[in-house]
């Protein structure tokens, strides 16, 4: 990626001003933007000839400045923003966001600037160990400079410095110089590779806002892409050849398994792979559709508004309702039709499918004696020329009893008709083929015969992304939650710039939650749906996954917002999480997973009136640790740990029980933050 405009100082003072405004409009047009077209050359007439009289100014005081660069509307994708302008010193990054007209500062302007610098440190690799200013420009403000506070100790990226009417020529003639690194070369600096990793909900709105997709994927992610183009390399030949296939992809917590569905089905339809766009993604996971439906249609609003278009946001939900459907919708209305009537989609793909429930729950939800695996094969098997059920599967992700895991779709699969399974080709790595130990793997066990099998290394998510600035996340975890103290501090020692602390004060937390979310990166509680002895600390509300517009409004809020996760008031338990992420959280331990450090295990526990019982059963253990699992791998940037100090006179606190625990999450690498 490069700007739309790219000097050196003295050039950029010696170019006409109606040049520059010339190539500005051009690659305005080039990079596919109509809207705002007016809006947008009206603020470079107006700032334009601004830069060039404070250049010429900096110049004449500041000789040195002649080595400098300016580039004008920087592309950041992942933000599907640009950066109004970046000023390369010879050893600086300067950021600035124009605000034309201006008459006063906003902490929301000032939140889009730091993203802005953030996401340059974060993903931009000539940006990497570079210090970084965000600066605010509102022109019409009767102001000079003034940095902002910040108690962030993070110098790589500096607080944000306002700039008023005077401009910003005092603070680049104030900029101390940095000799302590390599000077910056401006056109290696523009066109540096540029790796974001989105957030599923920043994924979600660029994909179908019809960005491209490579644009806003670590490149890092290689088998990601891979895994996708297969997918669609599939999809055309069953089409073609008139095959039924049941694709799994697998991959561990966090490795873009839902990215990677949401790019099949947007490209299958761009590509003209699935000519008729009959495909669909579902999911079962209420949470994940309710935000990522939100997050759609108000980006289509948001969209509209800029542009001067009014819609109307009902009528935008219900538009995007027929790419992201929720898994009992898509049942009800198929079942409702003719058993020999096929479902209008030839390719579905189907999000957190390990998570798929059992014959009993079928049997509640619609009144047949099958489970969703079953239903779901039934009703792709009524078409008589070509399916594909695309399974996106996680591990250890089964948190509820009806949960069938993968083992249920390899039972679906033998309990078909003989003449039907002939008909089908199941695709997955080497780990769903392999034999089953128990039903809590990625194993479909043992397939009939007459169904094909097809190894395909690459439907294999192995490189985290969520957790992107460490891949080594989901092993810590499941190195804590065996129980192996020695492994999780061995992968502490692995996990780069991910921190992970423990504090034993709430209102700790909060301020390390507050401090570390700087710019636009969210930050919120989350808590285990059995920590239901939370109360005595606060926490008498969880976000659960009923929970509908709340839940939208908790991930999509801005701050200042009291319904938003930035309020720190309501923790989302497991089932309103699962799917989704935070830049930072602050997971609540509750008392029903704590440390027994006398028999060096988890003891894991339901409250029942006013008391604990312990949970023996090893579908009950699983659950409950796997709950866990999920909260503790929801982080994309850093993970605090609060664990509350009980209550001597409380049985249902046992402070010596939360002692033990503290300290074995202490072993296992989190730094103590109240030492």
């Amino acid at each position: 990626m490069s700007a739309y405009f790219r000097a050196q100082i003295p050039d950029f003072l010696q170019t006409n001003v109606d040049t520059i405004l010339g190539k500005l409009q051009r690659e305005y047009a080039a990079d596919g933007f109509s809207s705002q077209y007016m809006r947008q050359t009206k603020a470079w007439d107006a700032i334009v000839p601004r830069l060039q009289q404070v250049f010429s100014s900096v110049l004449r005081l500041r000789p040195e400045s002649a080595e400098w660069a300016l580039l004008i509307e920087y592309p950041l994708y992942r933000l599907r923003r640009r950066i109004d302008a970046v000023v390369l010193t010879k050893h600086q990054i300067l950021v600035l966001e124009f605000k034309v007209g201006a008459k006063r500062f906003s902490r929301e302007d000032e939140r889009q600037v730091e993203e802005y610098a953030l996401d340059l440190r974060d993903f931009h690799e000539k940006s990497r160990g570079r210090t970084i200013y965000p600066i605010l420009w509102s022109t019409d403000v009767p102001y000079k400079f003034c940095e902002t506070e910040s108690d962030s100790n993070d110098l790589s990226v500096r607080a944000v410095t306002r700039i008023g009417s005077h401009g910003p020529q005092e603070f680049l003639l104030s900029l101390e110089s940095a000799e302590d690194q390599l000077p910056i070369d401006s056109a290696s600096w523009d066109l540096s590779p540029y790796r974001p990793v989105p957030s599923v909900i920043d994924a979600a709105t660029a994909i179908f806002a019809g960005h491209g997709v490579e644009s806003i994927t670590n490149a890092d992610a290689d088998n990601l892409n891979l895994a996708c183009s297969r997918m669609l390399q599939l999809i055309e030949q069953a089409r073609t050849h008139r095959k039924k296939y049941l694709l799994l992809l697998t991959g561990v917590p966090g490795s873009g398994k839902t990215l990677a569905g949401l790019r099949v089905v947007h490209d299958a339809i761009a590509t003209g792979v699935e000519s008729r766009g009959d495909i669909v993604y579902l999911s079962g996971n209420t949470p994940l559709v309710t935000v990522l439906r939100e997050a759609l249609a108000r980006d289509v609003i948001r969209k509209g508004r800029s542009s001067g278009v009014r819609m109307k946001l009902e009528s935008v939900r219900d538009k995007v309702k027929t790419r992201i459907q929720h898994i009992n919708g898509f049942l009800k209305q198929s079942l409702k039709d003719p058993p020999d009537h096929p479902p209008h989609e030839h390719a579905i793909v189907f999000d957190e499918a390990q998570r798929a429930w059992d014959e009993k729950q079928g049997r509640e939800k619609f009144e047949r004696s099958a489970s969703e695996p079953e239903l779901l094969l039934e009703l792709m098997s009524r078409h008589q020329d070509w399916c594909v059920c695309i399974c996106l599967i996680g591990s250890g992700q089964e948190i509820n009893s009806g949960e069938h895991g993968v083992w249920g779709w390899g039972e679906a699969l033998r309990t078909m008709k003989i003449d039907e399974q002939s008909r089908w080709t199941v695709v997955g790595p080497p780990s769903v083929f392999a034999p089953a130990n128990g039903r809590d793997t990625v194993s479909l066990g043992e397939l009939p015969t007459a169904i094909s099998m097809i190894d395909e290394a690459d439907l294999e998510l192995r490189v985290p992304q969520r957790s992107f600035r460490s891949p080594n996340l989901s092993k810590w975890v499941d190195c804590v939650l065996a129980g192996d103290v020695q492994g999780a501090a061995a992968e502490s020692m692995k996990l780069n710039q991910y921190p992970i602390a423990l504090t034993r004060d709430c209102a700790s937390a909060k301020m390390w939650l507050r401090k570390n979310g700087r710019g636009e990166r969210r930050y919120g509680l989350l808590a285990s749906s059995g920590a239901r002895r939370l109360r005595a600390d606060g926490f008498g509300i969880f976000l659960n996954a009923s929970a509908g517009n709340d839940i939208a409004n908790w991930y999509l809020n801005e701050p200042g917002d009291i319904r938003s996760s930035y309020a720190l008031e309501v923790p989302a338990n497991e089932y309103a999480c699962q799917g989704l992420e935070l830049d930072f959280i602050c997971l609540c331990w509750g008392g029903d997973l704590l440390w027994d450090s006398t028999n060096r295990k988890w003891r894991t526990a339901r409250l029942s009136g006013t008391g604990w019982q312990r949970v023996e059963n090893d579908n009950g253990r699983r659950f409950l640790l796997n709950s866990y699992r999920v909260l503790l791998t929801r982080a994309r940037e850093g993970l605090l740990l609060w664990v509350p100090n009980g209550s001597e006179s409380d049985a249902t606190r046992p402070s010596t029980a939360f002692n033990a625990t503290a300290k074995l999450l202490v072993q296992c690498g989190a730094t103590d933050l109240d030492i």
